[in-house]
């Protein structure tokens, strides 16, 4: 039998499930709020629409005047909490998205979900290997960053507008 996308949400499109990836998301954004409060509240890449390679060095250059283990800690949490976040929202706005319209624009947050992985592996080793100079491979973060963005924004307005027709359709009956 052939893995379906389309299949594999359909069975994850449950309430059930769909609460378990809501506490999740909860509990994701407390360890995020966290790593924001441990890190001096910098405004980390992650945060950001669009970056450059000195603007990536520049923050590594702060997380280090911070202290000796923050650039550490932002790796860590990188590769942890802000690995499980994309897991956890991609597949609850997947499946909100796929019980108010049944197209595939539950496609729309699990991009969002990979563009967000792929982003935090490449800004997790541009951390642990920062030495100083600008990296170029900061440019490839920055893009996965920009497509999570913008992703993100386009996830976020089908969510809105499956909801606006959800609720037409039950004022209408």
């Amino acid at each position: 039998m052939a893995f379906s996308i389309r299949g594999f949400v359909e069975r994850c499109a449950t309430r059930r499930l769909a609460l378990a990836a809501l506490a999740g998301v909860v509990a994701c954004a407390g360890g995020l709020l966290w790593r924001r409060d441990r890190l001096g509240g910098l405004p980390l890449l992650d945060s950001r629409g669009w970056y450059t390679p000195e603007d990536a060095a520049a923050l590594f250059e702060a997380l280090d005047r911070l202290d000796a283990s923050a650039r550490a800690v932002y790796a860590a949490t990188g590769l942890t909490v802000d690995m499980a976040f994309p897991a956890a929202y991609g597949l609850l706005f997947a499946i909100l998205l796929f019980r108010l319209f049944r197209a595939p624009f539950f496609l729309l947050p699990l991009a969002v979900a990979v563009f967000d992985g792929l982003e935090n592996l490449t800004v997790a080793a541009l951390a642990l290997s920062h030495a100083g100079p600008p990296s170029p491979v900061a440019w490839l973060a920055a893009v996965f960053t920009l497509l999570k963005t913008l992703l993100g924004y386009a996830a976020l307005a089908a969510v809105g507008a499956g909801a606006v027709r959800w609720l037409w359709l039950r004022v209408r009956h």
